[in-house]
């Protein structure tokens, strides 16, 4: 973005659009304190020339054109820096119908300001010195949080924990660093200037061990930050369909007696324990497809990959078929049986109850057991999508698997892979002055090693990040923010 554009005033709106209480048309630049007072007739008649900043006030607002009222509204001047973008910012609160947000927006532009592009009053508060990229990427996490767990991880790095830890990664570099240039400055001295020991052990307890732990914790955190895919598979007629309404309490997947009615994936999402869980109802699984269930099997076979956990329905009281064998052969394949639970499904349909006593029941388990010994068959789930048997049990050990893979507890900070990546970089560099240290190297070579960490550690926080990286990221923005 050119420094001409840089210095424009802008406006945009800033609430979704369809009905609503409220809507908001935000102005950021030099013009905004002239457009409140050329666009905004306050309701009183005695008003100070230098309104206060960041107070509400009361009227109506004026198209240029024509000199009439628009819409009753609320304006709020907030004068920079004290502002979001540390620029001058108006805010206009009118209703929020589409034709009078429209309105005002071009009444907006058609006095000087320009459009503003996606993200641009974020970028301008970054490029102002007000938030840095991390809390940055925060605020688009925020707006864009699917659980109460990715909100609360979006709200964490907003308020700066995750760039403190990098603070601290980057003050125990410029520790090292500067030891190593004192070396470097001073090889005549007849005393050790340099301690390699303590160098190196700073470099490994603040520096490495700190940067594994985030990375390890990402696939973790993607849980709570993206929510868990839950893959619902098996032969066709098992109840797979059925069984996605009943969680949902709605008809969104087609229930038919007719096998393969299912041919491409039905996607809904549901909350469990404050974490976004997405679930899947697929194409039935057996050895003879049709050509367009061939289609839909093959995408079950990608999507096994990308699942954080596997409902394999079985069928209650009926013998393990070719067919579920088949479903267990592509589960095996795609080696995910240590992310599957076994649900019998249709209890309700069989005389006898579906559990530890029941005979089929156990002789299926230990059919499965014999011909796929990886299979978890210590725990399962017996329900049924009509009465409602068992789903609340189902929910739980859903829930249960999910945590365990997430870990019990919310953690402070997360990364995201951006992070990840420069962060990767970091410690594949930080690892090589470690080891130029303790081999006793030239201390040149560690303390370029450790220039290189410290100029890729920026670029998380965003001081050494390029204008690319900065187009990428605030083009996923909203027009308002």
């Amino acid at each position: 973005m050119s420094l001409l554009r840089e210095n424009d005033t802008i406006a945009a709106i800033a609430t979704p659009a369809g009905p609503g209480g409220i809507g908001i048309v935000r102005i950021s630049g030099d013009m905004a304190p002239e457009m409140f007072h050329g666009l905004f007739r306050p309701s009183s008649r005695i008003m100070d020339r230098h309104p206060q900043s960041h107070r509400l006030y009361h009227g109506w607002f004026i198209d240029p054109e024509t000199g009439e009222a628009v819409d009753e509204v609320l304006a709020v001047l907030m004068r920079a820096p004290a502002s979001y973008t540390r620029e001058h910012v108006l805010e206009i609160q009118c209703h929020s119908g589409p034709a009078i947000l429209s309105r005002i927006l071009e009444a907006c532009l058609y006095s000087g300001a320009r459009l503003a592009d996606p993200g641009e009053f974020t970028r301008r508060a970054f490029l102002n010195g007000r938030i840095d990229l991390v809390q940055a990427e925060a605020v688009a996490e925020i707006t864009s949080a699917k659980s109460h767990s990715a909100g609360r991880l979006a709200l964490s790095q907003l308020q700066g924990r995750l760039s403190e830890r990098v603070d601290e990664i980057r003050h125990a570099l410029k520790d090292c660093l500067a030891s190593l240039e004192v070396a470097i400055d001073y090889p005549d001295e007849d005393v050790d200037i340099l301690d390699e020991y303590g160098t190196a052990q700073r470099l490994s307890n603040h520096v490495i061990k700190p940067i594994e732990a985030m990375i390890s914790e990402f696939e973790r955190t993607r849980i709570f930050r993206q929510g868990a895919g839950v893959l619902i598979a098996g032969r066709p007629n098992v109840g797979k369909s059925s069984l996605l309404n009943a969680l949902l309490c709605e008809d969104r997947a087609i229930v038919s007696a007719i096998p393969g009615t299912t041919r491409d994936p039905v996607e809904a999402e549901l909350h469990i324990n404050g974490i976004a869980v997405k679930f899947t109802d697929t194409a039935g699984i057996r050895p003879d497809p049709d050509p367009v269930e061939a289609i839909g099997i093959g995408k079950v076979r990608e999507m096994f990959a990308a699942s954080d956990l596997v409902l394999w329905l079985l069928e209650a009281g009926v013998p393990v078929s070719d067919h579920d064998l088949e479903a267990a052969s592509l589960i095996a394949r795609s080696d995910r049986f240590h992310q599957t639970l076994i649900v019998f499904s249709k209890c309700d349909m069989q005389a006898g109850s579906c559990g530890p006593d029941d005979e089929i029941t156990q002789r299926n388990l230990r059919v499965i057991r014999e011909k796929f010994p990886e299979a978890d068959v210590s725990s399962y789930v017996c329900i049924s999508s009509v009465t409602g048997q068992g789903l609340p049990e189902l929910e739980k050990a859903v829930a249960d698997r999910i945590m365990q893979a997430a870990g019990s507890e919310l953690p402070d900070t997360a990364i995201n892979t951006r992070h990840r990546a420069v962060l990767s970089k970091v410690l594949d560099t930080a690892r090589r002055a470690l080891q130029s240290v303790t081999s006793e190297m030239s201390p040149e070579i560690s303390a370029m090693e450790l220039r290189e960490a410290l100029t890729d550690l920026s670029e998380v926080t965003g001081e050494g990040v390029t204008e690319e990286v900065l187009n990428h990221l605030f083009s996923s923005f909203c027009l308002g923010k």
